[in-house]
């Protein structure tokens, strides 16, 4: 997609994925995702499974490369919310604390 605000996305190959994943001892699993049908996508054929290199261009730091995995809408959904379910998990278990601390207080 050519759009002064969209980032220059690439599909890496094969080798270059095998690469990132290596240098950064990850998993595909392990990496942030990006939607099959993101707008950045368009036009590059990218498939499931896929690794997108994201060059974006920050003005205090200059270029940085940020990748991510393709996904369905499917998986996406079922991340979302099991990162919901731990969010709730962690907001619970503070609070918690937070009473059961409390109670120290006099």
């Amino acid at each position: 997609m050519k759009n002064i605000l969209v980032p220059k996305h690439r599909v890496l190959s094969e080798e270059e994925a095998e690469e990132l994943l290596k240098r950064y001892n990850v998993t595909k699993d392990m990496l942030p995702k990006i939607k099959i049908n993101d707008p950045g996508l368009q036009g590059l054929n990218a498939k499931v499974g896929d690794i997108i290199e994201i060059t974006r261009k920050e003005p205090e730091v200059g270029t940085v490369l940020y990748y991510r995995v393709v996904v369905d809408e499917k998986h996406f959904a079922l991340i979302s919310r099991e990162f919901e379910e731990e969010e709730e998990e962690k907001s619970a278990e503070e609070e918690e604390d937070l009473i059961l601390g409390s109670e120290d207080v006099i």
